[in-house]
């Protein structure tokens, strides 16, 4: 007969799945930095005003605002997939397809995600960040068959005001909204738990050959205890987590406004050459990165890896924790910028 260690080979899975975690995480940690590097790179090396033959030769022809502060995998991954199907198979020019449709399209997949992401199996629960990040990478392909629609490929700005951008944003915070109520339903039904420090008192008799004389020797001993957190302490910590995200959606957009307007605006009263000057300022780039990692998409493919490897209320712990110390941070480092460059433009 034989006999298995279920204990031993319940620890030997979870080591190789923290191993491979790992990995994973550093292979697309070096992959971001790689492109980050290219990215920066080539701006360092062509400026932001170069000629249709010299970008032919780059890895990034276009650098607009909004793709220096849009988050790395939309950037890096999402975006050139979401280019490279509508080139291969045509998208955009199917009847029917409109970037409208492809906005319904994925706020029917959030939907799905988010019921995904209830449950109690981590198998299900990372089929919901799959069909998630299927979600976002429909968003980008409602801008590419947006812009290879209108002729504007290289276009990658957003039609503040316009119907289009109006049904994108609703699709979008309906997707993050959803996100964020599945995690607090999931968390709901599903206590985290916590180490809590518990001391227990125990009688330990002496000397009972003594009769009376035995001494009752009271003795503590301290030792740890997991115990489920409280709920409602549970969902106002989830609360607090989609407040900071909505936060983080307004700034990224009110931020991106700013700049595309101090920056890609037709504008008599700036002169080009000196939008040019300061787009090319180190200083400027750093602003946008910063946004690039602190965006509302960049906190929820962070909430997206969490998720995939069972650890969301610690990184729900560290977004209460330290997200909001690192907002208010980037927000006055870039308002101070913005205040900067406004005055030296003169507008």
């Amino acid at each position: 007969m034989t006999y298995v260690n279920i204990a031993s080979t319940t620890i030997n899975m979870g080591g190789c799945e923290e191993s491979c975690g790992f990995y994973f995480i550093f292979s697309l940690f070096t992959f971001f930095v790689w492109m980050d590097l290219s990215f920066f790179g080539e701006l360092a090396d062509h400026g932001s005003l170069y000629n249709a033959s010299s970008a032919k030769y780059m890895m990034f022809p276009v650098k607009t605002v909004k793709l220096r502060m849009q988050d790395h995998t939309s950037h890096y991954i999402n975006l050139p997939l979401m280019e490279l199907a509508d080139e291969r198979m045509g998208i955009s020019s199917f009847p029917g397809v409109t970037p409208n449709l492809i906005s319904g399209v994925h706020l029917f997949a959030a939907v799905v995600a988010a019921k995904c992401m209830i449950s109690g199996s981590l198998c299900v629960r990372r089929l919901g960040v799959l069909l998630y990040e299927i979600r976002y990478q429909l968003d980008i392909l409602d801008g590419v068959v947006f812009r290879a629609q209108t002729d504007k490929k290289n276009s990658y700005e957003s039609g503040f005001g316009s119907f289009g951008y109006l049904i994108d944003a609703f699709s979008d915070m309906c997707g993050g909204i959803l996100m964020a109520t599945a995690c607090t339903l999931f968390l709901w039904h599903f206590p985290p738990v916590k180490r809590v420090r518990v001391v227990s008192f125990g009688s330990d008799f002496r000397d009972q050959e003594l009769g009376r004389k035995a001494i009752l020797n009271e003795c503590s001993r301290e030792g740890e205890q997991l115990v489920h957190w409280n709920r409602p302490a549970v969902v106002v910590r989830m609360v607090a987590a989609t407040v900071q995200l909505i936060m983080r959606s307004a700034l990224w957009d009110f931020y991106l406004r700013s700049y595309v307007q101090l920056f890609e605006s037709r504008n008599s009263n700036i002169p080009k050459d000196l939008q040019i000057e300061v787009l090319n300022y180190r200083f400027t780039w750093l602003v946008f990165w910063l946004w690039k990692v602190s965006s509302a998409d960049a906190v929820i493919q962070f909430t997206l890896m969490a998720i995939l490897f069972d650890k969301l209320w610690t990184w729900v712990q560290i977004l209460i924790s330290l997200g909001f110390i690192q907002l208010i941070t980037v927000v006055l480092i870039s308002q101070l910028h913005l205040i900067e460059v406004r005055a030296y433009l003169l507008v």
